[in-house]
């Protein structure tokens, strides 16, 4: 089972990278995003923190602008993430157990179908295994170099995303739950693994507290605020049952393959360990679930991409629920399966992407931003330095176009306050299928002369209906902006 687990990762990283390399002609929106938001290393901006598009922007620049590395990127999350589940349940079991715990993930949706848009959620597929690995190994061993690696874990998973706090709190809660666990909370393992995770942000919070956060609560309440008429259902109860129903939606899957290849139903374990790791694995899925629902509850919005990470920990449960002897036709059968799962996403993403036109997939990025650039330096006489425009222009023009100009999306205003005043200093390139972002931009950023285009694009997925796109230019003059 070791042996499949190494072959189904291995698989994984080149097949999930190189599908979506050969079919795509763009990146994916919040991929195009991550890498907008890295090319200037900024410890923040007003829609997430900065982790994300650190390693986007790093990844693109080191690679030549490369769609492939920014696949690969995504699928070095996955399998990293599978490699950390294997090791942690090795804490709890065997080795064939572990590798039936680290195959898990191969039925969850969030590892496969989703896996070719890198986005804030995908680092967290990797990053809270790899912090619960060292979590279980400083709690079992107390040893100061996993509390320091904790610590660095944690903090980077802040750094994705601020409610990493609720896989802090369970940290917290499974400590509380026996007495063994208990008296590590006064020790100085917890509170080193703290101190190294503050000093992981704190270059972050520095820019927080100084105008950032402020910035973050304005864009989070602009996006995230219902309705002046939505019902009270919608504000306190929708949102939970779409929660609750994905999370049971997303758990049933590895459940049935568990049941279809051992024909046993689950039950409660003897041995210590088995149960030890299943109040483990129940404790880091179930304290973060709880957290949304109350959250959900209380009249906040909640979205079902929350959960992208929570699932980690799922192939340990199931694995302890189980009894531990697997005959070799139970494990046959349960390779059979992950490999039919594997193969079906495999083929499902692939069929979509010949046959299913779209611009997040199909658009000539390349040309588009090629010929925009050229258009820009006519106009001009100077090479294209910066642009603006939605996330989705301002990424593409950052990664595809000559030169990689600084891209600043508009409704950001993190991306504004960076490189707002370059735009006024070098002028720019407005760029958008939306006539009001460039109006926006030629408001802040040109005059009422400023000179404007579009250019009408085709696309088409290889077996797609073609399909064409209006691409609005606004070209702002450095001399006249204000």
């Amino acid at each position: 089972m070791v042996r499949f687990l190494a072959v189904v990762v291995l698989l994984q990283l080149v097949l999930w990278t190189l599908v979506p390399s050969l079919l795509y002609t763009v990146l994916p929106l919040d991929s195009l995003e991550a890498v907008a938001w890295g090319s200037g290393f900024s410890l923040g901006n007003a829609k997430h923190p900065p982790f994300t598009g650190w390693i986007a922007g790093l990844t693109a620049s080191a690679t030549g602008h490369a769609d492939w590395p920014i696949y690969l990127l995504s699928q070095l999350c996955v399998t990293g993430g599978m490699v950390c589940i294997y090791f942690m349940a090795r804490e709890f079991f065997g080795r064939e157990e572990s590798a039936l715990a680290a195959l898990a993930p191969v039925f969850i949706y969030y590892y496969n179908i989703t896996t070719p848009e890198f986005n804030v959620n995908l680092p967290m597929l990797f990053l809270w295994p790899a912090a619960a690995l060292c979590f279980v190994r400083a709690y079992k061993r107390d040893l100061i170099r996993d509390w320091i690696l904790l610590g660095v874990c944690s903090g980077l998973c802040f750094l994705c995303k601020y409610y990493s706090a609720l896989l802090f709190a369970a940290f917290g809660v499974f400590l509380l739950l026996a007495k063994e666990r208990r008296r590590l909370i006064l020790s100085a393992g917890p509170w080193i693994a703290a101190a190294c995770a503050f000093l992981v942000v704190l270059p972050h919070l520095m820019w927080a507290f100084t105008g950032g956060l402020a910035m973050m609560e304005e864009y989070v309440e602009h996006r995230m605020a219902f309705n002046p008429d939505d019902s009270w259902f919608h504000r306190h109860i929708a949102g939970v049952l779409v929660i609750i129903g994905t999370a049971v939606g997303v758990g049933a899957v590895p459940l049935v393959a568990f049941l279809l290849a051992r024909f046993q139903l689950p039950r409660k374990p003897a041995e210590p360990k088995r149960r030890e790791a299943l109040v483990f694995a129940a404790v880091m899925m179930g304290v973060p679930l709880l957290v949304l629902t109350v959250i959900g509850l209380s009249g906040n919005a909640v979205r079902a991409m929350w959960l992208v990470p929570l699932f980690f920990p799922l192939g340990i449960l199931l694995t302890a629920l189980f009894p531990a002897e697997w005959t070799p036709k139970q494990t046959l059968r349960f390779r059979l399966e992950a490999a039919a799962f594997f193969i079906a996403c495999l083929i499902g993403i692939t069929v979509a992407g010949m046959v299913h036109s779209t611009n997040r997939r199909n658009f000539p990025a390349k040309r588009l931003a090629e010929e925009a650039a050229r258009l820009y330096e006519e106009k001009t006489g100077c090479p294209l330095e910066v642009m603006i425009g939605d996330a989705w222009a301002s990424g593409l023009m950052r990664h595809y176009a000559p030169g990689h100009p600084q891209g600043c999306i508009w409704d950001n205003r993190g991306e504004l306050e960076r490189l707002g005043p370059m735009l006024k200093r070098c002028g720019g390139l407005a760029v958008s299928d939306d006539p009001n972002d460039i109006d926006f931009a030629v408001e802040h950023f040109g005059t009422p002369d400023s000179p404007r285009m579009s250019l009408e694009i085709e696309y088409g997925a290889l077996l797609g209906r073609k399909r064409t796109k209006k691409i609005n230019l606004a070209f702002l003059d450095a001399s006249a902006a204000k």
